[in-house]
């Protein structure tokens, strides 16, 4: 893999160029942190499935609309047919890496993506997607537990209500791992694997991916400290389907191999996300 990665930034830099070091963390990713004429850039090279499941010309012009807003870096190498990019470095680190966050920057970051006015040529189709991972699991021969059956009739008895909503332009993925928070405190987005037009709360929910409550502390910043019944029931029942969903990918990684490969335990990832769902449906109950 080494000596792929220096031909790969022999391609990109025509320069000396040099990994400093990998970054920790990601499904869909391995990524590593390089220099090229004493500026850094991350490389990621994306897993197999994630090459399966991404769009890539959709990727990369979604992308060029949030560089365009100045709500992340510049790209500077995108291969549309491998799923490989390198964006310039945003010194500082990912929320995930701090041992706080700002809920109101993040709340600024995505309504200033959300409010504007500028659609991805694209929707996401949540429900389609959640259904072609659900059975893509299936495939091998899984056991599905009460709990899971339980939180996915849930999910879908509220299905028609979350279609209903107003769509805009939406990260998608909007977790801690992938908002960076500069040196000066500014805040920005990274990783557009999965942006579309959606439900903006959609987003919100993407970041309970840690903990439920973190995604309801910027459900309040975002609706100004009042979500309306309705709002808090969105958020609930996104939260819900996007735990589903990354059980469902953790499952298919898992029987997959890629365990190996990223140095995850996917059922221990799986099994994270059941409770994470489970944690959503209780805030859903209490509304």
């Amino acid at each position: 893999m080494r000596e792929d990665i220096d031909t790969l930034l022999k391609k990109v830099f025509k320069d000396e160029a040099k990994v400093i070091s990998p970054l920790v963390g990601g499904m869909m990713n391995q990524s590593y942190i390089v220099s090229s004429n004493g500026k850094k850039y991350v490389l990621y090279i994306s897993t197999e499935q994630a090459n399966e499941m991404v769009d890539r010309p959709l990727e990369k012009a979604n992308q060029k609309i949030i560089i365009d807003l100045g709500l992340t870096s510049k790209n500077v190498y995108f291969d549309t047919d491998k799923g490989i990019k390198v964006n310039e470095y945003i010194e500082g680190s990912s929320l995930d890496k701090l041992d706080s966050f700002d809920a109101d920057k993040v709340a600024e970051l995505l309504k200033k993506m959300h409010s504007s006015k500028v659609l991805s040529r694209d929707n996401y189709q949540p429900f389609k997607r959640f259904i072609a991972y659900e059975q893509e699991a299936e495939t091998f021969n899984i056991l599905r537990s009460d709990d899971y059956k339980l939180l996915r009739k849930t999910l879908f008895e509220g299905k028609d209500f979350l279609e209903s909503q107003k769509l805009v332009l939406c990260h998608n993925d909007a977790q801690k791992s992938n908002i960076v928070k500069d040196l000066q405190g500014n805040y920005f987005l990274i990783d557009f694997e999965f942006m579309g037009n959606n439900d903006p709360i959609y987003d919100i929910a993407t970041f309970g991916n840690g903990l439920v409550k973190e995604g309801y502390q910027v459900l309040e910043r975002y609706f100004d400290g009042k979500p309306s019944k309705d709002e808090k029931r969105r958020y609930y029942l996104w939260r819900i389907f996007v735990s589903l969903q990354w059980h469902n990918v953790a499952i298919v990684k898992h029987y997959r191999g890629e365990g190996v490969t990223h140095g995850f335990n996917f059922l221990d990832v799986a099994a994270f996300f059941l409770s994470n769902a489970k944690d959503a449906y209780k805030g859903l109950m209490e509304i």
